[in-house]
């Protein structure tokens, strides 16, 4: 696994291509720099890949996807206008680690002694289906798991795999 700073690197790489031609939407990023980037986890909670944001006016404009190589896998844009990028998100995970931990806290029953670990930014499932985990565990073993991202918050037994029937 690539450390950072490897990720990073991956990432400007890819910035120094011309990203405005593959796809227009990525206007707002073909002038962003890179930023922070972000280790996301699987469910075991090993380290997976990196989430590297691309940097516009203090917004993340857009993202790249870097696999354990140092292979780019991918590379997004989060604004829908790039004329108007300060309604991009503040940070690449959509949300902070603050609020993905107050917005599970709603969901923990500490009367019933339920207690939440800390936020780890996860993907539930493939790349790419990333949210915010909270490990809630009771009186016994780690009971069940909480999903936070920008759009919703879901739940389901700690260690079940998601249902593709369902979706």
């Amino acid at each position: 696994m690539i450390g950072a700073s490897e990720a990073r690197a991956a990432a400007e790489r890819e910035l120094g291509g011309a990203l405005a031609t593959v796809d227009s939407r990525l206007t707002a990023v073909s002038g962003g720099a890179a930023g922070e980037p972000v280790l996301v986890h699987d469910l075991s909670l090993q380290p997976s890949y990196w989430l590297v944001p691309l940097m516009g006016a203090d917004r993340v404009v857009g993202f790249v996807r870097v696999l354990p190589t140092g292979r780019v896998a991918a590379v997004g844009s989060f604004c829908r206008n790039p004329a108007r990028v300060e309604e991009c998100p503040p940070v690449v995970t959509g949300i902070t680690v603050q609020e993905a931990a107050h917005r599970a806290a709603d969901r923990v029953d500490v009367n019933a002694g339920e207690a939440a670990y800390p936020p780890v930014f996860v993907h539930d499932g493939p790349p790419g289906r990333e949210a915010w985990l909270v490990r809630v565990r009771g009186k016994g073993p780690l009971e069940r798991w909480i999903f936070v991202s920008p759009g919703v918050t879901y739940e389901r037994t700690a260690g079940k795999t998601r249902d593709l029937d369902l979706e």
